[in-house]
């Protein structure tokens, strides 16, 4: 099926669906702009995995068939259809859109900066909603860590070793060689392989101040750090501990990569934790429906949160 085909078909069943179910008793699934087109912001990033996307008109929701398996949309939290009564006990997984640019500090309103600081109290005191991890499950095979660790696979990359999952091997190969490419003519992008002191991959650990299994747990993300970082900072949490006003550090004072490098990971599917507001600059990780929801433009809601 062709993609302007899918897109009428998709387009054609979200009518459909809302002339069904009109009259009817809501949902308890909170809707948000367009969950379908985020729903094949998935499809188009993993149409080796991802096997349909569809509308199920007795649960008055949108799903992905991942696996065999029906995932609901459910306000972002991509759920099995057992957990759909008990939704809000979690997090959406897709919580937001990724930018094109760095957020500057510099325009920060209050509002921000409280919500920023509120969101930190509440992950440290271990009070924030976690990830149902059903559709990491399902994609990487990684219910249990032995599971994770049959698909984990060592190799050279930027000069050092790291240990990936084996999905993102040739993504980050293809990343490798941009990099080498760009080196030829750009000395800021040789200076920042040159630079490079370590790259820390799979680690099958939780979120600091937070129950939620890191992305590491699945070897989907490379912290890339230098050998020097010149006094400068590289992570919001190091230096949260004893500067409550981390969120407002210049962007001149955060160690960053080249953007031209950003801009190879972004390329193969990577977004990189320098434009994340809880700033992590050696980190990158794979999730190119992020960026597809960036390429297509999509600018609505991504969850059902305030």
């Amino acid at each position: 099926m062709n993609t302007k085909l899918r897109i009428f078909l998709l387009s054609f069943l979200c009518c459909l669906a809302a002339l069904l179910s009109a009259g009817a008793e809501e949902s308890p699934v909170r809707r948000t702009d367009n969950p379908w087109v985020i729903l094949r912001s998935f499809l188009v990033s993993y149409p080796d995995r991802i096997e349909a996307v569809d509308y199920d008109v007795s649960v008055k929701d949108w799903y992905m068939v991942i696996s065999g398996q029906r995932l609901y949309w459910a306000g972002g939290r991509l759920l099995t259809r057992d957990d759909l009564p008990r939704f809000d006990t979690w997090r959406p997984y897709v919580d937001y859109l990724y930018p094109r640019e760095i957020p500057d500090p510099a325009g920060f309103t209050p509002e921000v900066i409280a919500n920023l600081n509120h969101r930190v109290v509440t992950e440290r005191r271990g009070n924030a909603p976690r990830y149902n991890l059903a559709f990491y499950d399902a994609l990487y095979d990684g219910r249990t860590r032995a599971r994770i660790e049959s698909h984990i696979t060592r190799f050279d990359y930027l000069g050092k070793r790291v240990s990936v999952h084996e999905r993102i091997v040739d993504p980050l190969k293809r990343v490798e060689s941009r990099l080498q490419e760009l080196a030829k003519k750009d000395h800021e992008v040789a200076a920042f392989i040159a630079s490079i002191g370590s790259v820390e991959g799979y680690n099958w650990r939780e979120i600091r101040d937070s129950k939620d299994r890191s992305n590491h747990s699945w070897g989907i993300a490379v912290d890339i750090l230098p050998k020097n970082w010149g006094q400068k900072n590289i992570y919001w949490s190091w230096i949260g501990y004893w500067n409550d006003k981390w969120m407002l550090i210049p962007l001149d004072r955060r160690w960053m990569p080249p953007e031209a490098a950003v801009d190879a990971f972004e390329a193969e599917g990577f977004i990189w934790g320098g434009k994340w507001l809880l700033w992590d600059n050696m980190h990158f990780e794979y999730r190119p429906e992020l960026l597809a929801l960036r390429s297509w433009g999509y600018t609505g809601r991504v969850t059902d949160e305030p």
